[in-house]
């Protein structure tokens, strides 16, 4: 079946996410790293931000108290005043989403993202290159539930079959599956190039 639609997660894929690299850029050590991998970016917290379902500010509070009574507060502080930086702009990618748009293919979003992130991305005008999308926090429910890809699928009349879609996280490749997708493991822009030309999307 002809690709018709092509489906790109952000995070990982059309910028930056390795919360891990970041940290050990940081700091270094590794019982450090580690704690806040544990504490922030792996943390129950995290994935109810990405479902509007927390107030960033309150968990913020409550993780800092704890992390300061572990012994890791200036670190915590720290991260949590800047860890958007870690997530940069692939252009690569940009380039490949303008590139299959030029050419006439329908290119949607489907993420987990925090509404209080959201905006960053849309200041950027990363948005702006897709013919439309959902986020996470739209519908409070994150990938790989297949809810959130029945509401990509409904939102835009596109048929499960017909779409190819990106992502770096397993799971949530998985999810598309169940979901009637064809889905790549996204490891980077060019591997998607090859992906692409190898079903006939791009010459």
């Amino acid at each position: 079946m002809a690709v018709r639609g092509v489906v790109f997660d952000f995070g990982g894929v059309v910028v930056n996410y390795d919360p891990r690299g970041y940290l050990e850029g940081l700091f270094g050590e590794e019982r450090v790293v580690s704690y806040l991998m544990e504490h922030l970016f792996e943390s129950e917290y995290w994935r109810l931000f990405d479902q509007d379902r927390a107030d960033r500010a309150s968990c913020n509070a409550l993780v800092l108290r704890k992390a300061r009574e572990d012994g890791f507060g200036p670190e915590m502080e720290l991260v949590q005043r800047r860890w958007l930086e870690l997530m940069w702009t692939r252009d690569d990618t940009v380039s490949l989403v303008r590139e299959l748009r030029d050419q006439g293919v329908g290119v949607y979003y489907l993420t987990n993202m925090p509404r209080d992130v959201w905006p960053e991305f849309v200041g950027r005008g990363l948005r702006d290159i897709f013919l439309g999308g959902v986020a996470s926090f739209e519908v409070r429910v994150t990938k790989p539930d297949r809810r959130i890809y029945e509401e990509l699928f409904s939102r835009y009349g596109l048929f499960p079959g017909e779409c190819l879609f990106f992502d770096d996280m397993p799971a949530n490749v998985e999810g598309a599956v169940r979901a009637g997708m064809e889905a790549v493991l996204f490891k980077n822009a060019a591997q998607a190039r090859a992906e692409l030309v190898k079903r006939g999307v791009l010459a």
